[in-house]
């Protein structure tokens, strides 16, 4: 739960200062753009409302009649506040264009006039505020470029009360409670929005602790089509890798103690036979003894083969060389196990690659000598006698391929994948009977690897398997 308070604070300090700064510039903005317009405004109507004054000072000589008279000061401008002054004013409206004119009607309901001040030509008040410097903004009346008086004003947003103030306040209590509203909306956003993310990561915390104590069948499920998603994937991928090696490892455990469990069960039974008088230890029971140690370390030193090259401990020594001519000496010396099974090896079509130097490629002479002794023993030990091994070769683009064929007992095709896999027989035709340990073609697959190459499996056209590979030739010779 603590990543989803993680996720819940941040989505909603990221949604309050959002808020908060789209608060502050729309606020900051309304004041400055109503403020001007207000006072452009009101700047108009004190230039329309001068040229009234300048006219009454020129009809009646001087301040006099105005000096405080507040009933003459409204009806000269022409101001209706709360009801007419007069007939006379209703009767006539004034200047009716600039009455229809946007800015003047906004003054009017700023209620402009009724912040307007009069002063003589020393400053002294005729009507209006006592002190001229209690205005913030004046202006000088001239009258034939003599000065006879000043205007002066108090700004909308400095009046205290004034219905621009007020038209202000309403906006900033309307965007306050559409801000609240708004934070609200987003923290109930923010807290699904949380348990959205969150949920998958929960069964991927899940899930990876079930690996953890050892449940290697848990499959987490995805939720999203994102990188979590991938993730998803990524461990169950895992946890099915982790299931297929534990089962391989209780496989392994099991069938090497099958395969050193019947050796040793043979020489247990035929010692205690001759402790107990059963048997002689003549030469032919000494023979067999000896057949099942050698069983045992063929087994040992397979097992060990497979397992340094698992850790990268199998050395190579790498050299340019002709694998068709060392293929070619390993099947001379199986000649005489050829003969006892009564096969027959066909390696004619191998003559053609011996001189040619574009058949060269960068391999270790042991490993390939490894590598086609344990192919030709396969063959050897699986072929039902009297019975036929064809190897062959060519050269296809920068490759070399081997292919060795041998006749029935054949594999079937639904199963031929499953030979590289250590301990793995075919039954009936292909058993333990016959010898192998079930590890020869799992440590030929290694060796073919570690030389960049390829090794599979088909159905031979002389009706048994071939083991077909693939070098890759070495660069130093044209292709």
């Amino acid at each position: 739960m603590r990543l989803f308070y993680k996720f819940f604070l941040a989505f909603c300090i990221t949604s309050f200062v959002a808020v908060g700064l789209m608060l502050s510039l729309i606020t900051v903005n309304l004041s400055s753009g109503f403020n001007d317009f207000v006072n452009a405004a009101e700047h108009k109507q004190v230039a329309h409302l001068k040229s009234r004054i300048i006219s009454f000072y020129r009809d009646n000589g001087s301040w006099q009649l105005l000096k405080g008279n507040e009933a003459l000061w409204k009806e000269m401008l022409g101001a209706k506040m709360d009801k007419p002054l007069s007939s006379e004013t209703l009767s006539a409206p004034e200047n009716p264009p600039e009455a229809d004119d946007s800015l003047l009607t906004l003054s009017s309901l700023l209620q402009t006039k009724k912040r307007l001040s009069l002063y003589d030509l020393n400053k002294q008040v005729i009507i209006g505020k006592p002190l001229i410097t209690d205005n913030p903004y004046s202006e000088v009346i001239e009258l034939n470029g003599e000065t006879i008086g000043w205007l002066s004003l108090v700004p909308s947003q400095l009046a205290e009360g004034s219905p621009g103030n007020e038209f202000l306040a309403q906006q900033y209590k309307s965007y306050y409670i559409i801000a609240l509203a708004v934070i609200v909306l987003a923290f109930v956003t923010a807290w699904l929005f949380s348990r959205h993310l969150v949920a998958p990561i929960s069964l991927l915390i899940d899930g990876t602790y079930t690996l953890i104590r050892g449940n290697y069948r848990i499959r987490i499920e995805k939720k999203t089509n994102d990188e979590l998603a991938l993730l998803s994937d990524n461990v169950n991928v895992l946890a099915e890798t982790l299931d297929k090696n534990q089962n391989n490892r209780f496989k392994w455990m099991s069938d090497v103690s099958h395969e050193l469990k019947t050796p040793l069960t043979v020489l247990r039974g035929q010692l205690i036979g001759i402790q107990d008088g059963v048997f002689v230890a003549d030469e032919q029971r000494v023979q067999l003894f000896i057949d099942q140690i050698d069983s045992m370390s063929n087994i040992v030193n397979d097992l060990y083969q497979l397992s340094i090259t698992d850790v990268g401990g199998l050395t190579y020594k790498k050299e340019p060389l002709n694998p068709i001519q060392i293929l070619l000496q390993v099947a001379d010396s199986f000649t005489a196990k050829f003969e006892q099974k009564k096969l027959t090896v066909d390696c004619s079509g191998l003559a053609p690659l011996m001189a040619n130097k574009k058949c060269s490629v960068l391999a270790d002479k042991d490993r390939m000598r490894q590598l086609f002794v344990n192919l030709l023993e396969n063959s050897c030990r699986y072929t039902d006698a009297p019975g036929d091994i064809h190897i062959s070769a060519q050269i296809i683009v920068h490759n070399v391929h081997i292919q060795i064929q041998d006749s029935a007992p054949g594999v079937p095709m639904n199963i031929q994948n499953q030979l590289f896999e250590r301990f793995y027989r075919v039954e009936p035709s292909r058993n333990r009977g016959s010898g192998g340990s079930g590890l020869g073609l799992a440590l030929c697959k290694q060796i073919v690897d570690a030389h960049q190459g390829a090794i599979h499996t088909s159905d031979s056209s002389l009706g048994g398997l071939s083991i077909n590979i693939t070098l890759p030739l070495h660069r130093s010779y044209p292709q």
